[in-house]
Formats: C-alpha cells, sequence, structure tokens
C-alpha cells in the first residue's frame, strides 16, 4: 500500500491543475499512505503521505483561485466558451 501511495503521490504532483482530479487522488493517496504508515511505520508510506498532502495544498490552491476568479469577473467563462468554439 506505501508503494501505492507513493506512486498516486507522483501522478499528484502532474494532475493538481485539475481540482476535481486532484483531490480525488490526493484523498486516495493519504488514505493510503496513513493506512500504511499504521501498520508498517515505513518511510515509503511517509513519502506517500507527503506527496499527498503537497498534492492536495495545491489542488486546494488551484480551485479557490479558480473560484474566485470565476466570481470576480477576471474570467468569463462563456467568453472562454466562445473562443475554443472558433478554434474549430
Amino acid at each position: 500500500m506505501a508503494r501505492n501511495s507513493v506512486i498516486i503521490g507522483i501522478l499528484m504532483l502532474a494532475l493538481w491543475v485539475v481540482p476535481g482530479i486532484g483531490l480525488i487522488m490526493a484523498v486516495a493517496g493519504l488514505v493510503l499512505g496513513i493506512i500504511s504508515y499504521d501498520n508498517l511505520k515505513d518511510d515509503m508510506a511517509r513519502a506517500g503521505i507527503f506527496l499527498n498532502s503537497l498534492g492536495f495544498s495545491l489542488s486546494i490552491l488551484n480551485l479557490t483561485v479558480s473560484i474566485y476568479l470565476f466570481l470576480s469577473g477576471e474570467v468569463d467563462l462563456f467568453s472562454l466558451l466562445e473562443q475554443l468554439n472558433q478554434l474549430e
């Protein structure tokens, strides 16, 4: 389980920019890391907990900034979607 937590933590460092996926993966990795650390007291489990905690924090930060930008009007979702449709 500790190895799985580390693998999820490494993936988190690439996927924290997608808040939904990042949060789900972080919670799964943290659960695996904590369970493994409670059973084995392994350094790999500790590394998994650290990586997933870092990814979780970055995902929360990304989600918070995204919500702020949408609510403040800095980013208009409809104009963004129109621009994406014009590219096709």
